[in-house]
């Protein structure tokens, strides 16, 4: 992983309720077993009425690679001081401004 990169991470989840956790932010450091990251998570509680629920200040995570679903990389100029998040059917969505959009998860 490229240092710089703005990325999304999934991260594993390890039993049926067990809530969806996302990390948006900036690789700080990187190397085969972890990733420094620097940016905010995001909390996805499908059946709430306002299903997401994301960090008010960004922060350092380290977190290993054996705990990560997968990364997605996001355009360099994301806003990370203004993440907005959308609705299309039963799909919620973090806006990518002149990108497509990346998912959250399914919720009512």
């Amino acid at each position: 992983m490229e240092v710089g990169s703005v990325v999304k991470i999934r991260f594993k989840r390890f039993f049926k309720e067990q809530r969806l956790w996302i990390f948006i932010g900036k690789v700080m450091e990187s190397n085969n077993n972890w990733l420094k990251i620097y940016g905010k998570g995001i909390l996805f509680n499908c059946g709430k009425t306002n299903p997401i629920d994301i960090d008010d200040e960004a922060r350092t995570l380290y977190c290993p690679m054996g705990s990560i679903n997968y990364i997605r990389l996001l355009p360099d100029d994301f806003d990370l001081t203004d993440i907005k998040t959308l609705r299309k059917d039963n799909r919620w969505y973090v806006e990518i401004e002149g990108h497509p959009n990346t998912s959250l998860g399914e919720g009512l």
